[in-house]
C-alpha cells in the first residue's frame, strides 16, 4: 500500500538576495582545500572516494568525474588526462556540514536544473535515524568545479537513491528519492519512495510517499511496459527482492493516483547470504525489444537477470557468476558489437569484473581487472576520446580512484590509480 504524507515544500526564490539569505540559513558551505569545514573536526578523520558520476561539468565537451566521499560529505570534481591520471579542479566542490559518520554521499545524478546549459547535481547524503536525518540536495553549477545547493529535503533514515525524470510527461523534471528502512536506532522499518512533481525551475510539489520494500536502496527509472511513461525500480538490500512501480502517468500527480506496486525475487542460494540485492539496472540485454532487469546480489557472488515480457512482468531470474560481493553495476557496449555488456564492482575486493554479452542475453565468464581495494562506485566514459568506453571505480578502502582504458574489444588496459583520500588535521581537510 502507498500512503500519502504532508511535507513542507521549499521553493527556490528567484531573487539573488533571498537566495543568499536562505543558503546562509541552511548553513551550506562551499569551501576550498585551505578553508575550514563548518563543524569542528577531530584530527585523523579519513574519507575515501565512494560514488562516481561521469558528466561534463565544465562544458568543454569532455566528461569529468564527480566523486562523492564516504563519511565526510564532500564532493570533488576531477579531470582525467589522456593517461588516465586525475587532476582535481574542484576541491571541495560541495561540502555539507552534517554529523561525522552519517554523511556518506550515497548517490549522484546530473541534470540541468535551471536551464542555463550547465550540468547541475542532485545527491543523497547519509543519515542515521531520526537524530541524524538523511538529506536530499539539488545544487547548481557555479563554474570552475563548484556547486551551490538550492533545494534541500530530509528523510528520517539514510537517504539512498535519487533520480530526476519526467514521470507525468509534462516536460518538467520530477524528483524521486528513497530512504532506507532498517529499524536500527529508531530508523524507519520499511524503505520509502518519495515522489515530488516538478513545478518549474528548482521547484517541486509536496511528496507522495509509499512503502518501497524492506531496506530500499537505489532507484532506476525505465518504461517497463511500453506505455510511454517511466516506471520506477528499487532494489531491496535485505530481502532478495526488487520492487517496481508501474507509473499511472498524468494521473500520478493530478489525481494523486499512486502507481501499482509489484516485486521480483532473486534466487536463494543454499549456504550463501543471498538476501542483499544492492543495485539494479534496466536495459534490453537479449535484443527482443523488451526491457530486462539485472541486479547485483551482495554477498552471493551472483547477478540476477530478469528477462522482461514487455508488459511490466518478468521471467524468473537467471543467475550469473558476478564476482565476490558485487556492489554496483554499469551497463554499456564495451566491445562495440551492438549489445550491452556489464561491469561489476566489489565492495570488499580489489578487482573489477567485466561480463560480455553474446547478443542473446547470455554472458561469457567474467574477466577481472585489478583496482584499489573496496571498489564501490563505478562509471563508464570515454576519457581519452578514442571511441571506446573506459571504466572508473571509487575505491573507498584504498582511498583512491582507478581508471581503466577500454580497448574496444571488451578488454581493458591495466588500471591507472590515483590516490584521493582526505584526512582532517587542525580542523581542515588535507589530501591523504
Amino acid at each position: 500500500m502507498f500512503h500519502a504524507c504532508r511535507f513542507t515544500v521549499w521553493r527556490a526564490p528567484h531573487q539573488a538576495h533571498a537566495l543568499r539569505a536562505i543558503c546562509l540559513l541552511l548553513a551550506w558551505t562551499l569551501t576550498t582545500l585551505a578553508q575550514t569545514p563548518a563543524e569542528t573536526l577531530p584530527d585523523g578523520y579519513v574519507g575515501g572516494p565512494y560514488k562516481l558520476l561521469a558528466t561534463d561539468v565544465t562544458g568543454d565537451g569532455r566528461s569529468e568525474l564527480v566523486v562523492g566521499y564516504r563519511s565526510i560529505g564532500i564532493v570533488t570534481v576531477e579531470q582525467i588526462d589522456d593517461r588516465g591520471q586525475l587532476q582535481r579542479i574542484g576541491l571541495n566542490a560541495l561540502t555539507v556540514p552534517v554529523p561525522l559518520g552519517a554523511r556518506h554521499v550515497h548517490n549522484l545524478e546530473d541534470r540541468d536544473l535551471n536551464g542555463d546549459g550547465l550540468t547541475d547535481l542532485a545527491l543523497t547524503l547519509g543519515g542515521n535515524g531520526p537524530a541524524q536525518p538523511g538529506r536530499i540536495l539539488l545544487a547548481t553549477n557555479r563554474g570552475q568545479g563548484r556547486f551551490q545547493p538550492v533545494v534541500e529535503y530530509t528523510v528520517p533514515s539514510e537517504a539512498k537513491g535519487i533520480r530526476l525524470a519526467d514521470l507525468d510527461n509534462d516536460g518538467r523534471l520530477d524528483l524521486l528519492y528513497t530512504a532506507r528502512g532498517s529499524g536500527y536506532k529508531g530508523d524507519i522499518k520499511v524503505g520509502r519512495l518519495y515522489l515530488r512533481q516538478g513545478l518549474g525551475t528548482q521547484e517541486f510539489g509536496p511528496a507522495l510517499v509509499c512503502d518501497a520494500g524492506k531496506s530500499a536502496y537505489y532507484v532506476e527509472t525505465a518504461d517497463l511496459d511500453g506505455d510511454g511513461f517511466l516506471d520506477i525500480v528499487i532494489p531491496n538490500e535485505h530481502d532478495s527482492t526488487v520492487t517496481y512501480f508501474m507509473n499511472s502517468g498524468s494521473a500520478l500527480f493530478q489525481q494523486r493516483k499512486l502507481p501499482r506496486r509489484a516485486q521480483v525475487r532473486a534466487t536463494q542460494i543454499p549456504g550463501r547470504r543471498s538476501h542483499a540485492v544492492n543495485d539494479v539496472r534496466a536495459a534490453d540485454f537479449n535484443g527482443d525489444g523488451h526491457l530486462d532487469l539485472i541486479t547485483a546480489n551482495l554477498g552471493t557472488s551472483t547477478l540476477s537477470l530478469f528477462l522482461g515480457k514487455g508488459d511490466g512482468t518478468f521471467h524468473p531470474d537467471q543467475l550469473l557468476e558476478g564476482g565476490k560481493n558485487g556492489a554496483f553495476l554499469a551497463v554499456g557496449d564495451l566491445d562495440r558489437d551492438g549489445d550491452l555488456d556489464l561491469v561489476v564492482t566489489h565492495w570488499t575486493e580489489d578487482f573489477l569484473s567485466v561480463l560480455l554479452n553474446q547478443s542473446d542475453g547470455k554472458f561469457v565468464p567474467r574477466q577481472d581487472y585489478q583496482t584499489g581495494s573496496g571498489n564501490y562506485g563505478v562509471a563508464l566514459l570515454d576519457f581519452n576520446q578514442d571511441g571506446n568506453l573506459d571504466a572508473a571505480t571509487a575505491n573507498y578502502r584504498a582511498e583512491s580512484v582507478s581508471v581503466l582504458a577500454g580497448q574496444g574489444d571488451g578488454t581493458f588496459q591495466p588500471a591507472v590509480t590515483t590516490r584521493r583520500g582526505l584526512r582532517s588535521f587542525n580542523g581542515k581537510w588535507h589530501p591523504h
